[in-house]
């Protein structure tokens, strides 16, 4: 005989309660125009509601219109959940696709609107880069409790170094007046030692476009890491790193109404990991 306490047996109803109610919320977000598919991953054995999970597929070209849709049938019933996933591809290792994963501090199903019209943005700033673009976006922007920051996380990699910086200004041209921290990691192959990162801290007002010929002409002369923030631009010097760099950086850095700072080469064991670390 088994003997269940009457909060194990409250629990025990409250997750069978929970899972049709999630199944049927994902059955209609699967409805909607903007959606490729929604489905519930149903938690088995003893546990609370709070450890289901919802995943939805969003059309990579969606409307504005559709995202708040999305939005608003999602907080319908609020069902409990412990992780929500919405991205623009089933499979999230798939070059252009734009993913975000969130524990909610609601609990609950409810996506942000503003977060979703923005995951819409960010994803017609990917699409702007083309098929051939073989970085992703990660984003943090879908819990309602955030609604009320300004700030623009997104996070990429890529092989080419050049495409971080493409990729910079495709989201800044998609949110010309949003502040933005951008934070991306070229994954090198040239068996150099350390980590090289393109970082950008702007706010709602900062002017991005001066600053593009600096930044490429950096990268081009392999330079390290290189972090913006406003018209401030931080560039690591690299043992490999022309003598004259300084100088050219220096004149375009004057041309664009930058200030520049240069950091000496320093082993790759005393470099930081991220400019946002």
């Amino acid at each position: 005989m088994i003997l269940l306490g009457l909060s194990t047996a409250v629990l025990l109803t409250a997750c069978v309660g929970q899972a049709p109610a999630l199944q049927s919320l994902a059955s209609r977000l699967d409805g909607l125009p903007g959606v490729v598919s929604a489905r519930a991953e149903l938690a088995g054995g003893g546990v609370t509601p709070a450890e289901h999970r919802l995943w939805v597929v969003v059309d990579p070209g969606l409307r504005e219109a559709d995202a708040r849709r999305i939005a608003e049938v999602s907080c319908e019933g609020e069902v409990e959940v412990s992780t929500m996933s919405v991205a623009t591809n089933d499979d999230t290792s798939t070059p252009g696709t734009v993913l975000d994963v969130l524990t909610p501090e609601s609990g609950t199903t409810c996506l942000s609107e503003t977060g979703l019209v923005r995951l819409a943005g960010v994803s017609a700033a990917m699409q702007q880069l083309g098929a051939d673009f073989d970085g992703r976006f990660s984003v943090s922007l879908l819990d309602p409790a955030r609604d009320d920051e300004e700030e623009l996380l997104i996070s990429t990699s890529s092989v080419e170094r050049g495409r971080l910086l493409d990729a910079l200004d495709a989201l800044r041209r998609e949110f010309p007046d949003l502040a933005l921290d951008y934070r991306a990691t070229w994954d090198r192959d040239d068996g150099l030692p350390g980590t090289v990162h393109l970082a950008a801290v702007l706010s709602a007002d900062a002017d991005l476009a001066p600053l593009l010929p600096l930044v490429e002409r950096a990268q081009e002369l392999g330079t390290g890491t290189v972090a913006i923030e406003d018209d401030l631009v931080t560039i690591e010097l690299l043992d490999e790193t022309p003598v004259n760099a300084t100088a050219e950086l220096t004149a375009l850095a004057s041309q664009a109404g930058a200030t520049l700072e240069v950091q000496p080469p320093l082993p790759a064991t005393a470099r930081p990991v991220a400019p946002w670390q």
